[in-house]
């Protein structure tokens, strides 16, 4: 049994050397956690900067902020603001991160900030985009990522591609809530 636990102890440190060879964070090698800022302004609070915590296997910490979007709170939970999540928005097959800022109004139309993987840097670059993508569905088939946003029957949905590094609209569409239900 000690062989054993000498054994794997072995192969742990390896694979912990082979990871951070020369000191090079690889992406799998970072967590995440956020923190959700409020300002107090007369008795309403509205959140105001979400911070991200990017933390590799070595446990150094890097923080990214971000804005969050200032609706009070007594409209909106707080369950989605800083929520994060790992997906690939360059179609690269490394996820990358991506932040809820909130919702833009009283429909949701929430938005993110993303940070892309820079597999040369061994680090997240922050994403820009052309505008404010809402509520995004990554189309991995057609990579291409899809904005909706929704003002009471008005809905317009915008497809962006990447196109030499930068995210580009590639198609717009505008039509009313009603085309897209049975209601």
């Amino acid at each position: 049994m000690k062989k054993l636990l000498s054994c794997l102890a072995v192969v742990a440190a390896a694979l912990l050397m082979v990871s951070f060879a020369n000191g090079v964070p690889q992406r799998s090698d970072y967590t995440f956690r956020t923190e959700v800022r409020a300002l107090n302004d007369d008795g309403d609070v509205y959140w105001d900067t979400i911070v991200i915590y990017v933390t590799d296997a070595q446990g150094h910490t890097q923080q990214l902020y971000s804005k969050a979007q200032p609706l009070d709170t007594t409209v909106w939970s707080k369950d989605n603001i800083g929520q994060i999540s790992e997906d690939d928005w360059n179609f690269d097959g490394i996820p990358d991160l991506q932040v809820c800022l909130g919702a833009m109004n009283g429909m949701g139309n929430f938005t993110y900030d993303v940070w892309l993987w820079d597999d040369n840097a061994h680090k997240f670059v922050y994403a820009k985009t052309p505008a404010e993508i809402f509520d995004p569905y990554l189309d991995a088939d057609n990579k291409t990522i899809v904005s909706t946003w929704r003002l009471d029957d008005e809905v317009e949905i915008i497809r962006y591609k990447w196109k030499n590094g930068q995210l580009v609209e590639s198609e717009r569409e505008q039509l009313s809530r009603s085309d897209l239900t049975d209601d």
